[in-house]
């Protein structure tokens, strides 16, 4: 259990031990004088009343901020399934470089592969999603790591980098919700790296 009674964050002191555990807890102290214990990002799925019993939403934090014009933001990777229809989508927490309508370009890379080239299409300005999710979920699959470089608002080209293991133990539902076919299973997973 933490024991805090000061706590200096972004120059304040802070007196609360239990503004101490949250701020540990989101990873917003790495340092003046308290540290944050490293976690493991992985696989978060999302259940609210508003969804269908047929309804499957995952989301996955990127391992690192991606910095963008005046800010910096945590992009977040999103799968949603419902009834057999499959979204994906990328909340890059930094707003988008100014293009045609629709014509959002990125690069991915899965693993240790090459970049490509994508269009993916402009859902806000801070959120992107792939004009195939199904392709895209289905590569996820049989990936350990998701590189995705965009261009923010009026800066350089930034990478996020997704640390997608674990969501094969997702299959089954993904298989079910989005329309994917069969599961994926590890004897695949090696036959097909």
């Amino acid at each position: 259990m933490l024991r805090c009674k000061r706590v200096r964050w972004h120059g304040e002191l802070m007196r609360s031990s239990r503004i101490a555990k949250l701020l540990l807890l989101t990873g917003a102290l790495a340092s003046n004088g308290v540290e944050a214990q490293t976690s493991t990002i992985s696989w978060q799925r999302k259940i609210s009343g508003a969804q269908s019993p047929d309804a499957l939403t995952l989301t996955l934090l990127a391992q690192q901020d991606v910095k963008g014009w005046l800010r910096s933001g945590r992009p977040v990777l999103t799968i949603q399934c419902s009834n057999g229809t499959a979204a994906a989508y990328v909340e890059t927490g930094v707003a988008l470089e100014v293009t045609q309508v629709d014509q959002q370009v990125v690069r991915v890379r899965f693993d240790d592969s090459d970049f490509r080239s994508e269009r993916w299409r402009e859902v806000g300005n801070w959120t992107i999603a792939p004009r195939r999710p199904t392709q895209l979920i289905a590569q996820l699959l049989r990936s350990q790591r998701f590189s995705l470089e965009l261009t923010p608002f009026n800066s350089a080209p930034a990478q996020a980098v997704f640390a997608v293991q674990g969501l094969d133990q997702y299959s089954r539902p993904l298989a079910t919700y989005c329309g994917l076919g069969e599961p994926v299973n590890d004897s695949s997973r090696e036959h097909n790296k």
